[in-house]
């Protein structure tokens, strides 16, 4: 098992699972002036990736033989990023400081994991979004299943009208819920370690399961 983190330069995380992952990561890929903040927490990042437009000149003296500068405004930093990481052939990556600070930011953010999901899909590799309050999950199969604690608070987010779901697992049933709105299947709850999503067709989905 071979897992990269990709520190983003939102919120830096502060709590147990987060800084755990940062801590066992065979690779830190640093967007930008996250790097700044990975340093302050104690530990040099492996890659920076970005415009570097928000690291200070001294960092990009200090670290100019691990800098990959993008210039490209098609798409963010965290892309770039993820593409970059791939070139390690990780199992898993885990994107930490992803929300926070800015809610557009944030938004841009959760939504690309689904992109992400999807790239992976002919890879034996895993993608997820750790917050301190939870992880980001997508998915894109019929049929999708998530492990979590029985109790664990669910929020499901999908932005597809024509989309069916059923689930089991959970408390509060989503065969009536039509996907018009990203609140529509939020606030739900595991009645058990695992529930399942079954989708009418294949669908970008994604699973907010808040910590303990």
């Amino acid at each position: 098992m071979y897992s990269v983190v990709i520190l983003a330069n939102g919120l830096f995380p502060s709590t147990e699972k987060p800084l755990e992952l940062l801590s066992q990561a065979d690779k830190v890929v640093c967007c930008d002036g996250a790097a700044a903040k990975l340093l302050m927490w104690g530990r040099e990042p492996d890659l920076i990736v970005g415009d570097m437009d928000s690291l200070s000149d001294s960092l990009k003296k200090r670290y100019s033989n691990i800098i990959k500068k993008c210039d490209g405004q098609e798409d963010n930093d965290l892309s770039k990023a993820f593409r970059s990481c791939l070139d390690y052939h990780p199992s898993s990556i885990h994107i930490l400081g992803a929300t926070g600070i800015r809610e557009d930011h944030t938004l841009a953010n959760v939504s690309l994991l689904a992109e992400y999901t999807e790239l992976l899909k002919d890879i034996d590799c895993t993608v997820d979004i750790m917050t301190d309050s939870g992880v980001f999950y997508s998915g894109f199969e019929s049929m999708q299943s998530y492990e979590c604690k029985e109790g664990a608070e669910v929020s499901i987010f999908a932005f597809d009208n024509t989309l069916k779901m059923t689930c089991e697992g959970l408390k509060y049933q989503t065969d009536h819920v039509i996907f018009d709105s990203l609140w529509k299947a939020s606030l739900n709850m595991a009645k058990s370690s695992k529930f399942v999503l079954k989708l009418n067709h294949p669908a970008k989905v994604i699973v907010f399961i808040c910590n303990d």
